[in-house]
Order: C-alpha cells, then structure tokens, then sequence
C-alpha cells in the first residue's frame, strides 16, 4: 500500500508545521504507513476491549 502523492505533500506539511520535520517524499510515505498502521492496532485493541468488557457484563 503506498500513499497518493496529493497525501505525502499534506502529510509533509503537517510535519514541518506540527513537528518541525522536513521529510522527503519517501522518508513522508514511510511515517504515514507507519501512522496508518499505530492507527489500525490501536482501533484493534479497542474493539477487543470493548467487546471484553460487553461478554463479561452479559454473563
């Protein structure tokens, strides 16, 4: 999965002006891939929780 080039250019800007990071569009592509992945585990690992505490309050 790679980012289009109209994400990277946003996602730079966001880096400089948040961060102060200048990234080219490779070192870009990778940070946000690896945002996109935190992002996925993180939404993972709620829904678990969630759906936990929901069968241990049915039971």
């Amino acid at each position: 999965m790679r980012l289009s080039n109209e994400r990277i250019k946003e996602l730079q800007v966001l880096l400089k002006e948040l961060y102060g990071l200048e990234y080219d569009a490779e070192e870009a592509q990778e940070a946000g891939l690896a945002i996109m992945r935190f992002v996925i585990v993180k939404t993972q690992r709620q829904r678990e929780l969630t759906n936990k505490k929901m069968e241990t309050n049915n039971v």
